[in-house]
């Protein structure tokens, strides 16, 4: 599953200027459009039908985006746009307070907050395969052991989605790496939540958090064509996004869950897309007490909240790191998706809404101007969510003493 361009550690660091990213009809080649109108392949992913050029010279990217509008071989067709995970763009950092053990993973208070010891009575996530579209995961962690089946990097268009640096600040906001362990830290949670899921990885993102629509479309297209049941995705953009909604869609129709973030923005203010995308489930953050955190952005389009406030998980180099914001949030309820998918293998986005909608707790308290209604249908109670599902049996205890034990 290659492209062309992009290479590793660069994708971040070139201009986006002037770029058109398009989806491709099935059957057609970049290379075919490149030369109908002259323009130049900056980025092609063949086998995820996504693309960006630099339209011919002379021509504007919004000419030649209104020229490929009526071509029946472009599905979509937009600015190149960077997309990124909310904490870097609002600068919160992975940080060790000095008790961040496998125990204390496994034991802190978000598990509590959402009944996770009840939920692992009745399932696991067994079988079930999770798409983590991020920075990648340090696949060594002890949290990971046997539990990465396939992934795939389209940042260096190689078989190796490791969550890594490259020592450079590709984004020019002064900070280097700051988004380093970010996939890692998320897919932590999710194993925390879902101990015996399976975990696709796909690479989008740089160490920085950023990568481009196309790369990000690909990834998803990829992860639903790998047999993806739930896929997280800890990223957005303040814009609505063709490529991706229309990626959103197709994972929709066969089958697959999305977990979004609804953004780190503050309450009541824009929710990052995808999470307004009717094709994915938003969430947005409260704290271990229940309380909506301050810095979480709510709105209508939140479905559910989730723990997000100092969330211990996994980080790369086989130790465990705090991380606040609504992606740490969102892999709680796609953990707990993958609980329920153990249980419904046929279950659809829409049965999944109304399951963990039905079954949460309300918010003890929100921020100063905030809105409790905005945070969602309440706090989700993943105990709750699978406590139906009681009759049909579980066999969770040595999976949980396998969590304390990494």
């Amino acid at each position: 599953r290659s492209g062309t361009g992009s290479g590793g550690g660069t994708l971040a660091s070139q201009s986006l200027s002037g770029q058109v990213a398009v989806t491709l009809a099935h059957g057609v080649t970049a290379a075919t459009i490149a030369q109908a109108y002259g323009a130049t392949v900056v980025t092609y992913v063949p086998s995820e039908r996504t693309a960006s050029f630099l339209p011919p010279a002379g021509v504007s990217a919004l000419t030649f985006i209104n020229t490929l509008a009526i071509d029946p071989r472009i599905v979509t067709r937009e600015s190149n746009t960077w997309i990124e995970n909310a904490e870097a763009r609002q600068q919160s950092f992975a940080f060790d307070d000095g008790f961040n053990s496998p125990l204390a993973y496994a034991d802190q208070t978000a598990g509590a907050l959402i009944h996770l010891t009840d939920a692992h009575q009745i399932a696991t996530g067994k079988g079930v395969k999770v798409a983590i579209i991020d920075t990648g995961v340090d696949a060594t962690h002890p949290a990971f052991s046997g539990r990465v089946v396939g992934g795939w990097d389209f940042v260096s268009n190689d078989a190796d989605p490791s969550d890594v640096r490259d020592f450079v600040d590709n984004d020019g906001d002064g900070r280097v790496d700051e988004a380093f362990g970010h996939g890692t830290h998320v897919a932590g949670i999710v194993r925390l939540v879902a101990p015996e899921a399976q975990f696709l990885v796909v690479r989008v993102l740089d160490a920085d958090g950023r990568g481009d629509l196309v790369t990000v479309a690909a990834g998803v297209r990829w992860a639903v064509q790998h047999g993806a049941k739930i896929i997280n995705l800890s990223l957005g953009s303040t814009s609505r996004l063709d490529a991706l909604q229309d990626v959103l869609a197709e994972a929709e129709l066969a089958g697959v869950t999305v977990i979004a973030t609804a953004g780190n923005w503050g309450t009541n203010k824009t929710v990052d897309f995808p999470g307004t995308s009717s094709h994915a489930m938003c969430v947005a953050a409260v704290d271990g007490a229940g309380v909506g955190a301050a810095f979480s952005s709510t709105g209508s389009e939140v479905e559910l909240s989730a723990p997000g406030v100092a969330i211990r998980s996994a980080y790369p180099g086989n130790t465990y790191k705090q991380w606040s914001g609504t992606s740490m949030a969102a892999p709680f309820v796609t953990g707990t998706a993958a609980l329920l998918a153990q249980k419904h293998p046929s279950w659809t986005l829409f049965d999944m809404e109304t399951r963990l909608q039905a079954t949460t707790t309300p918010l003890t308290g929100v921020p100063a101007g905030g809105k409790a209604s905005l945070y969602g249908a309440g706090v989700l109670d993943a105990g709750a969510a699978l406590a139906a599902d009681r009759a049909l049996g579980g066999d969770a205890g040595e999976t949980i003493t396998l969590a304390r034990g990494h």
